[in-house]
């Protein structure tokens, strides 16, 4: 592989270059004038990476399965990649500005790399794939995608280029990209071994990307492969997970997170190895109470508190936190850790709270599901949930771990009940037929809450009628708190939660690792 000696630099040549444009707008280095483009069209994938491709580094944007450049010799892919703060956040970030301020920015969305390879062969070796070839150096540009809200293409001149990093992945990286890499190879070589002619491995390809991607750590393929209206297939792409994205974006702008990072003595680089990581744990611990627990452990904690069996699972994984999810290990590929509590015949499970819903995208009509944080959100994340036996309810004490049990959602299911909560709230805002339902008593009197507003909530998707349905995340409803703002109607912060029915009958069909 090689690139045109027009596409060929210098590191000090880039570094001035890319230097001459931190902190200027995306409109304000546009030379190429792609911004002109968006008076005929309101939507532009990727007009960022085209205004610093043909714009700063002056080269025209191809769709070639090879590198963009090469930088004293080594032949590295230019990225541009939106970031932002968290709502979470925006509190602390108040009053700051330059370093300061950019220590809590994150990833928008993943980061895609280049698609899979179909025909005419199927690539052997990781090594000298277009995945790694592509992925190996990687020059990053990061511009500050400032809104909340899904904006027009012309929008995108506001925003500020705020820096640029050179990535190289850690061999533990390597191995886990090289794992995930091998698992799509893998599958496709068996497909085309077995049947010959395309018609037949393209039929027997459909959904793949649903099947492969609970194996998949830190990519995931998108878009689906799937038959189109015109007789085509869509194809899918390698991309970088949004939750490993920002890992690499932390740890940019953060150079002191290395010495905060909670990482276990037992790391893994595939699914499997997790597996078995689990297992060894759970062969150890199972069937071992509360009491036993806390007492081998030196645990401090009331075992009548929530957080108790998260505390014994902590101590399990010889992990130095307060959370399970603060465990980089797990963040960075899209694990959520949830401990789960059954009764002696699998029963009863409380409901999951998930996503902060930030409602920019509901407020664009044209987005499709599948381009969707949403989306994006169900396929990136699996749940890995330590179980516990209430052998007692009025004695935690005899509570005992019964092992561990690792999900991720199926394509049914996001096609169906994901899916089905996007386009009923959705419709509702976009009808404007969102509202708010106030709690009567029997008297038909409005119902107030002990901090004295009225009690009530907006007609979003409930969990009488969803799977995935919405909720109001704070400790108390009151006007203050009440900070989310949709079609004029105020309403608490809202999240995704997940029926604890559907987690307790899901966790029945599986086996403990």
């Amino acid at each position: 592989m090689a690139v045109t000696d027009d596409r060929k630099y210098t590191k000090a040549f880039v570094y001035n270059l890319l230097e001459g444009v931190k902190g200027k707008t995306l409109g304000e280095v546009d030379k190429s004038h792609q911004f002109a483009r968006t008076q005929n069209s309101g939507k532009i994938t990727g007009i960022a990476g085209d205004v610093i491709e043909q714009s700063v580094f002056g080269y025209k944007r191809d769709s070639k399965q090879e590198c963009d450049i090469e930088i004293d010799g080594v032949l590295t892919e230019l990225k541009t990649t939106g970031v932002r703060i968290p709502k979470s956040d925006l509190k602390n970030v108040k009053d700051k500005s330059g370093a300061a301020y950019n220590v809590y920015l994150g990833a928008k969305e993943g980061i895609s790399i280049t698609g899979v390879t179909f025909e005419p062969d199927i690539q052997r070796d990781f090594m000298t794939s277009h995945f790694w070839e592509k992925s190996e150096h990687l020059l990053i540009v990061f511009y500050e995608y400032k809104s909340y809200e899904v904006v027009s293409a012309s929008e995108y001149a506001q925003f500020p280029i705020v820096d640029y990093c050179y990535n190289r992945f850690s061999d533990e990286e390597r191995d886990k990209l090289q794992n995930d890499w091998e698992i799509v190879r893998n599958y496709l070589q068996v497909i085309y071994a077995k049947y010959p002619t395309q018609e037949e491995r393209n039929e027997n390809l459909r959904g793949f990307t649903h099947v492969l991607r609970p194996d998949l750590l830190l990519i995931e393929l998108v878009p689906g492969f799937k038959k189109k209206s015109t007789g085509t297939y869509q194809k899918p792409r390698y991309r970088l997970k949004q939750t490993f994205v920002d890992y690499i974006v932390r740890g940019h702008f953060d150079k002191s997170r290395a010495a905060t990072e909670v990482k276990l003595r037992e790391s893994f680089s595939s699914f499997s190895q997790l597996d078995a990581l689990c297992h060894s744990i759970a062969a150890k611990y199972s069937g071992k109470t509360f009491l036993q627990l806390k007492r081998f452990f030196c645990i401090d904690t009331e075992m009548s508190t929530k957080d108790f069996g998260a505390k014994c699972v902590l101590k399990m994984f010889d992990a130095k936190c307060n959370r399970l999810n603060q465990i980089t290990d797990f963040t960075k590929v899209g694990i959520i850790a949830k401990t789960i509590t059954i009764t002696p015949t699998g029963g009863r499970t409380e409901d999951m709270k998930l996503k902060h819903i930030d409602f920019e995208e509901w407020a664009d009509k044209d987005i499709d599901f599948e381009e969707s944080e949403l989306y994006a959100y169900f396929c990136e994340h699996c749940f890995l949930c330590p179980v516990f036996c209430e052998r007692d309810p009025k004695d935690p004490s005899k509570t005992t771990f019964e092992g561990f049990k690792r999900f991720a959602f199926d394509e049914s299911f996001i096609e169906n009940e994901v899916k089905r909560t996007w386009d009923d709230s959705r419709n509702l805002i976009h009808r404007n037929e969102l509202k708010w339902e106030y709690v009567y008593d029997n008297q038909g009197n409005k119902r107030r809450n002990k901090s004295g507003s009225y009690m009530g909530a907006p007609n979003f998707p409930k969990s009488s009628e969803y799977v995935v349905f919405f909720r109001g995340g704070s400790n108390v409803s009151t006007d203050a708190t009440r900070t989310e703002v949709v079609n004029g109607i105020k309403m608490l912060p809202q999240f995704f939660w997940l029926k604890g029915s559907y987690i307790a009958d899901k966790l029945q069909t599986l086996s403990y690792l």
